[in-house]
């Protein structure tokens, strides 16, 4: 979509799910150095309310300067920098941020039916729900709790990421009904894609909505 003209891609986004049956939409994490939160890309989200369609957040490469003062070092090379800043835990931490701003920047009080998607478990976020509810409650503005809004309006995806200890620490922190089982093809191929599904703790409920109904869902695929 156009993000650079965010009224063009509202339009572009009720054509591609109305006329040619997309069900949702995936957005970088930043767009020209600046987040998704900043009111100029609110008719996106609104649009995506309106259709019912969930919006994917995908991470992204993080600013020169960001890389510089917390990967960069002289102890190792350039291409440890490069997978230290990206897919190792860069991408991870920015497009997690991304998720966390659009939480507090008030957007689901406005659009409380607005879902979105993170992947790699979320990103790093869950893991400080209850310190951000204990840090931004009193701050915020917003009429609830932090982790009110993650647990309501954001669903998790593994994205390749096939651990049974993150699997379990996920649901006890969002619930089955958050969780939607996916592998990153074509970046990630786990062999264990198979087996880790028929290895879980779940409930035989809970791995139905894991596997495929809670996608079903949001992404009203049938």
């Amino acid at each position: 979509m156009p993000v650079g003209d965010p009224q063009a891609a509202a339009t572009e986004l009720k054509r591609a799910v109305n006329e040619l049956g997309f069900n949702g939409v995936l957005l970088k994490s930043h767009y020209q150095d600046r987040f998704f939160d900043d009111p100029f890309y609110f008719p996106i989200f609104k649009m995506a309310s309106e259709l019912d369609v969930p919006v994917y957040f995908h991470p992204s490469f993080i600013a020169p300067a960001v890389t510089k003062h917390y990967f960069e070092s002289a102890e190792w090379s350039d291409v440890v920098t490069g997978i230290f800043s990206s897919a190792g835990y860069g991408w991870h931490m920015d497009v997690g941020i991304q998720v966390m701003r659009m939480v507090i920047s008030g957007i689901f009080d406005k659009l409380p039916n607005l879902k979105l998607v993170s992947g790699h478990w979320g990103e790093l976020v869950p893991m400080f729900l209850a310190r951000l509810d204990d840090e931004l409650t009193a701050y915020s503005g917003l009429k609830h709790p932090f982790s009110y809004y993650y647990r309501k309006n954001v669903y998790l995806t593994p994205s390749g990421i096939l651990s049974k200890p993150q699997l379990n620490f996920a649901l006890a922190e969002m619930g089955p009904e958050h969780l939607i089982y996916s592998i990153d093809y074509p970046y990630k191929q786990p062999t264990n894609s198979k087996t880790y599904l028929e290895n879980t703790d779940l409930s035989a409920e809970q791995l139905e909505l894991f596997a495929h109904q809670n996608a079903e869902k949001i992404f009203h695929l049938k």
